[in-house]
């Protein structure tokens, strides 16, 4: 734990030097506080203690000084839900009346305590919450009547942002050292601790969405920075790295003409001086687009020597390996993976009457789909039943159905809806889910709790699959799985799609491969 070690180098304002005072006075008033809470749901370690006062205190400097990372997340919040806080709805009456408020707290304390313990349900109404909550604010709002309006971090936002890499300085240090996202940060890193860092690190900061209503670190700092509309939306796209095989073409000064081999488009690349590559080198990197030019993100690897013929293959190839990353940047293979997907989607329906079923086992799934793909291929005319044959050397001209032994071994149902828009989600485990649901938010024992909250957790389950069971049953098991009160006027089911499937709502492609 160490204040300074988050600030941004060489940036320092009036007010910085008051923080650290705050900060260890704050952290005894937390310790102590935690001997007057009714439950021990809230109690942490001495240590995290020290984190939270951290950022609770870099959350009043944010309101402060008008930094803007919060007021950004509550701009989001009245754009998806109509409320700048969710489960706060008198925050909705007054709130610029008085910025440093116990329900604003409430909601950091709520999203924040998911980060520290992260195996915690809690609820956004907990009687401790909002009792730390009124403590913190009082104490705070009082330490910091005396403190000058001017931050380090001020300074450090309102740089330049003419060059993309004056755009990434901010945005690594955002993801990485702000309060808001640097518990994310680390807890997406410990799931990564195989990996190497620079990508790790560059995949966070770029399309990573987080428990802060589902929002990434790009989408934060497009609200911060005081840009264009269009240099926003172009900030905001960099989810959508272009990653590919790209040769060099020309170097002129900072400047880099390459072609992506994968599409064969060309791009011009500001390097920012003198770069290591030389013309005829093969990178393989990600791209993303600043004021109409193109920057490096991440980490690159340099092939030298690459043959025609590797190229050629890796044309061919890399579309079929990483397809998703292909479509964002190949318009043609995108049109006609959504033209296939829906066609699939189509004889689906047909087949099964709905875009979900369930099947009580593996077995029956794998013998249900064996006998789909059969009918379907017998309804071709000849010519394409032996064409099938021929090209993929196969006895008869369906696919032989071979499932994960995941799937197949389930005897406790699996669900499979599929997506019109991106292929199949199958969910194994599902008579809990759909157990839970049925009992309409009453007496669900922990099972179906539990997988409830996966279903809602799951990077692989749409909002869609959710809506899905919501219109056969109802939501009110959701609320109840995460404990939250039915008596909220709140669009609690789009907050929780939002903050847990946050990348759903984003730009997405079919999982379908063109072979």
């Amino acid at each position: 734990m160490d204040f300074q070690s988050d600030r941004p180098e060489g940036y320092t304002g009036k007010a910085d030097q008051y923080l650290p005072d705050v900060i260890y006075d704050l952290k005894r008033v937390l310790i102590k506080a935690q001997d007057s809470l009714a439950y021990k749901t809230l109690h942490l370690s001495k240590r995290n203690l020290g984190e939270l006062a951290i950022v609770l205190v870099e959350f009043t400097e944010d309101i402060h000084n008008d930094i803007g990372i919060w007021k950004a997340l509550e701009q989001y919040n009245l754009e998806f839900f109509g409320m700048r806080l969710p489960f706060s709805l008198l925050l909705n009456k007054g709130i610029e009346q008085k910025a440093l408020n116990k329900l604003r707290i409430c909601h950091l304390l709520w999203v924040l305590y998911s980060e520290l313990k992260p195996q915690l349900v809690l609820s956004p109404t907990h009687k401790d919450l909002l009792q730390l909550a009124k403590l913190i604010s009082n104490f705070l709002e009082d330490r910091f009547t005396k403190i000058p309006h001017e931050s380090g971090i001020n300074i450090f936002f309102t740089q330049p942002n003419t060059f993309g890499w004056e755009i990434k300085k901010k945005l690594l240090w955002l993801g990485q050292h702000s309060y808001l996202f640097r518990h994310s940060f680390r807890n997406y890193m410990k799931d990564k601790i195989n990996k190497p860092k620079i990508p790790v690190i560059d995949d966070f900061v770029c399309q990573e969405t987080t428990a802060w209503s589902g929002l990434g670190v790009i989408d934060i700092l497009a609200k911060i920075l005081n840009i264009t509309e269009q240099q926003r939306s172009s900030l905001r796209s960099w989810y959508e790295r272009h990653v590919a095989y790209y040769r060099i073409l020309k170097i002129t000064d900072s400047i880099m003409e390459v072609v992506n081999i994968i599409n064969d488009k060309p791009y011009i690349v500001n390097t920012g001086g003198d770069t290591p590559f030389k013309v005829q080198q093969v990178i393989f990197g990600s791209l993303v687009t600043w004021n109409d030019e193109w920057y490096w993100s991440g980490e690159q690897l340099l092939y030298n020597n690459v043959t025609d013929e590797t190229i050629q293959h890796i044309k061919n190839t890399f579309p079929q390996e990483s397809p998703r990353l292909a479509y964002c940047y190949c318009d043609q293979l995108a049109k006609k993976a959504k033209e296939l997907t829906s066609f699939h989607y189509q004889e689906f329906v047909k087949y099964h009457g709905d875009d979900l079923v369930i099947y009580p086992d593996g077995l029956s799934m794998a013998a249900d789909l064996q006998k789909e793909y059969r009918l379907f291929y017998e309804s071709q005319p000849e010519e394409e039943r032996l064409r099938v044959i021929k090209k993929y050397n196969l006895q008869n001209p369906w696919p032989k159905i071979s499932l994960p032994p995941k799937i197949l071994e389930t005897k406790d149902g699996i669900g499979v809806y599929y997506n019109p828009d991106e292929g199949q989600e199958i969910m194994v485990g599902f008579n809990d889910v759909v157990n839970g649901f049925m009992k309409k938010g009453v007496n669900l024992n922990e099972d179906e709790a539990d997988s409830i909250r996966s279903f809602i957790f799951s990077d692989s389950i749409s909002p869609n699959y959710v809506k899905k069971l919501v219109q056969k049953y109802g939501d009110e098991s959701i609320a109840s799985a995460f404990l939250i009160h039915s008596d909220h006027y709140t669009p609690y089911l789009d907050y929780l799609l939002r903050r847990y499937k946050g990348h759903f709502y984003r730009n997405r492609y079919p999982s379908i491969t063109l072979v």
